[in-house]
């Protein structure tokens, strides 16, 4: 008989991103193989525009504000269902095996423990607060107001205590890396329940055959360096765009592409007149994914230069807890360079499927930048490395079987 499943899957289309691409095709996967699942999500902020046809059920009804309207709607559809197990993209909701009296795990990107995003996490007004039109108008304002310290105190020691007391009662999580794998250390998570399972990506969709560079506006004979990033501090957009300017102090001919938007664009086109990078650097904005493959195939290097950042006034961290993106470039076949930094070991083993670097150093970038320049057949090596470990480590298959793995070994024990 086929087994139940509900997937908690707070990313999920009709939003795109990495998150989401995981969540639909683990679904669709675990759908193919026999299970009987439905999917429980956020409401739809603007309507159904371009959410996919699915062959299972798509519970859109989860409050981005409410934390526990959120655990009593997910115990009444997994009642509803018959749920046998639970499935969550984050380490939150762990109390629904305690209310079930069945097993839930999760994989964890590192970001929901790093910085806890649960907005309310209070039982007093979450009734009022789940309401669909109060949530549209706090939603909208909650990132940008300035809470007195007290109360944010409050809200953030809170919210730390729910998502640690709900990691506990994961029966198993999936980290994304070992950064992210001590982070669940951290949060006192027993260390038998977390397993380490990197990568994420469709890698046959990224070794598909490129657009010419001419299509895209490139010199057929140029060298260019390819990032992909939001426009914000962790990247550090700062420390690569100072190696850019050591290099072309030195006279190499290099060209960077920056694709991604963020609200510190205004900072990097600054920061490129400062320092007389206008002909070096071009910020392509925002890139389809398909486009990015495209772009990825096109430039001789990936770097990111993330770097770990401490908020200020929160005391928050906020780091790169794994990279996706570098798989994504590895299944490119592009030799990568990356900072030393958060999660992106686990992605690249230095001299092996890229470089790795000293977060912050624009010095250290810039020779690592150099090295790969002059020296074709360390680039060709890194790249054919860096392909072969996406298809066999990081490719979406491989998640899913050891998900499926899991699930099975679950519901064996359960019985």
């Amino acid at each position: 008989m086929p087994r139940r499943l509900l997937l908690v899957l707070t990313e999920f289309p009709p939003s795109f991103g990495g998150m989401q691409t995981h969540a639909l095709e683990l679904s669709r996967w675990l759908h193919a193989r026999g299970y009987v699942l439905e999917v429980a999500t956020y409401r739809l902020e603007d309507g159904p525009a371009e959410v996919p046809d699915l062959p299972f059920r798509v519970h859109r009804v989860l409050s981005r504000v409410s934390y526990h309207a959120n655990l009593r709607k997910l115990e009444r559809v997994a009642r509803a269902m018959g749920a046998e197990l639970i499935y969550s993209s984050t380490v939150y909701f762990g109390e629904l095996a305690t209310r079930l009296g069945i097993p839930m795990f999760c994989r964890s990107a590192g970001n929901d423990v790093l910085r806890p995003w649960i907005a309310w996490p209070f039982e007093a007004g979450s009734t009022v607060l789940d309401l669909p039109w109060v949530e549209r108008q706090l939603y909208r304002r909650w990132k940008k107001w300035e809470w007195p310290e007290r109360l944010e105190s409050l809200l953030l020691g809170r919210r730390a205590d729910v998502m640690r007391a709900s990691a506990r009662r994961m029966a198993r999580i999936f980290a994304n890396s070992e950064y992210t794998r001590k982070l669940l250390y951290e949060a006192e998570v027993d260390r038998e329940r977390v397993s380490l399972l990197p990568g994420g990506v469709d890698a046959n969709f990224f070794a598909r055959s490129p657009a010419a560079r001419a299509e895209l506006g490139l010199e057929r004979d140029g060298y260019y360096l390819l990032t992909a990033c939001r426009l914000v501090e962790k990247k550090g957009l700062d420390t690569l765009l100072a190696s850019m300017a050591i290099l072309r102090a030195k006279g190499a001919r290099l060209q960077l592409l920056i694709a991604g938007e963020g609200k510190q664009r205004r900072h990097a086109e600054n920061l490129i007149a400062a320092l007389d990078l206008t002909s070096t650097v071009q910020l392509l904005g925002y890139v389809r994914h398909d486009r990015l493959r495209d772009y990825m195939h096109a430039a001789n290097a990936f770097v990111l230069s993330s770097k770990d950042v401490v908020h200020p006034r929160t005391g928050l961290r906020d780091s790169e807890t794994m990279g996706r993106v570098l798989c994504e470039a590895g299944a490119s076949g592009l030799p990568v360079i990356a900072s030393a930094s958060g999660g992106i070991p686990s992605i690249v083993e230095n001299g092996v499927n890229g470089l790795l670097v000293e977060s912050g150093s624009a010095g250290d970038l810039a020779e690592k930048i150099e090295l790969l320049w002059r020296d074709p057949i360390l680039s060709a090596k890194l790249g054919r490395c860096g392909k072969e470990r996406a298809q066999t480590q990081f490719d979406w298959p491989v998640l899913f079987a050891a998900h499926e793995q899991a699930i099975q070994s679950l519901l064996v024990n359960r019985i």
